[in-house]
C-alpha cells in the first residue's frame, strides 16, 4: 500500500511561493499559494464551462459548479448551501 503523502508547505523564502504548484503537490497554504491556486482554478472552470463539459455526475454540487443548471443539480447545490450554512449557524 502507498503511503499517505505529508502535508509540509514550502519553508520561507521558496521561489515556489504564489504558484499553484506551491499549493496543489507542496500544500502550502500561505496568502500567496492560495491566491495562485483560487486563480488558476477559476480559469481551469472558465475553460470547462467555455467547452460546455460537465464535471461529476448530473446531480451533484460539483456539476452545477461545472456550469450545470437542471433541477437535479441545482438542488444538489442548494442542499450543500443549506447544510453549510446551517453548520455555521451551529458553530457560532
Amino acid at each position: 500500500m502507498a503511503e499517505p503523502r505529508k502535508k509540509s508547505g514550502l519553508p520561507p523564502g521558496d521561489p515556489r511561493h504564489g504558484t499553484s504548484n506551491g499549493y496543489g503537490n507542496h500544500f502550502c497554504r500561505c496568502d500567496l499559494c492560495r491566491e495562485a491556486n483560487r486563480i488558476s482554478h477559476a480559469a481551469y472552470m472558465k475553460r470547462i464551462r467555455d467547452e460546455g463539459r460537465l464535471v461529476g455526475k448530473h446531480g451533484t454540487d460539483l456539476a452545477y459548479d461545472s456550469g450545470c443548471r437542471c433541477d437535479e443539480c441545482s438542488e444538489a447545490h442548494n442542499a450543500k448551501s443549506r447544510e453549510y450554512k446551517r453548520r455555521r449557524r451551529q458553530a457560532g
